[in-house]
């Protein structure tokens, strides 16, 4: 009998011992990156699955408030993904939001590659692709419509290593989802 007692309170010890501190912490399903409910209260869900990129810690400097993905172990890497969202006036639609601010690239030494719209389930979207020579960097941004709501997500490296960063980055954006209720 004292032996069931014992193994019945290692048993139940050892369930308290295993679980998180608090909900959705440690390794739980919220916080799982390839799963990507993390981005939830911004408007999207964004799994990393698969890539072997994370998000990483903000740039606090940023003057924009954006959610940054590297690969994995790679903080300082030139490769980067990042996605910040916006609000479109009620007038205005994707082409003349694109608009506004693609002809100040040249101004920060951007030369335009090319743009080009598409559709994702049903919403507009628009690739642009551009170059910056004089830092030998490259760049995708693939800005996401629904309704009102944008999302632009910006893909960042070295001229020499863009194409095997975009096929992580392509992954990205096709495994970002905006959340029902928008």
């Amino acid at each position: 009998m004292k032996y069931q007692i014992l193994s019945a309170l290692l048993l139940l010890s050892s369930s308290f011992v295993l679980a998180a501190p608090h909900p959705g912490t440690s390794t739980s399903v919220l916080t799982d990156p390839q799963q990507g409910h993390y981005f939830q209260s911004q408007g999207f869900n964004l799994r990393t699955l698969g890539t072997d990129w994370l998000p990483t810690p903000q740039n606090k400097e940023s003057m924009f408030e954006s959610v940054r993905f590297t690969p994995k172990g790679q903080m300082d890497a030139s490769a980067s993904l990042s996605v910040r969202t916006d609000t479109l006036s009620k007038q205005s639609s994707l082409e003349s939001y694109a608009k506004k601010w693609m002809r100040d690239y040249p101004s920060y030494g951007f030369e335009v590659l090319g743009a080009k719209s598409f559709a994702v389930a049903g919403s507009p979207g628009l690739v642009v692709d551009m170059v910056q020579r004089s830092k030998n960097k490259q760049i995708r941004q693939v800005i996401l419509q629904k309704g009102q709501r944008v999302a632009i997500l910006t893909c960042l490296d070295n001229q020499s290593s863009f194409q095997k960063t975009l096929t992580n980055c392509n992954q990205l954006v096709k495994n970002f989802e905006w959340n029902k209720k928008n």
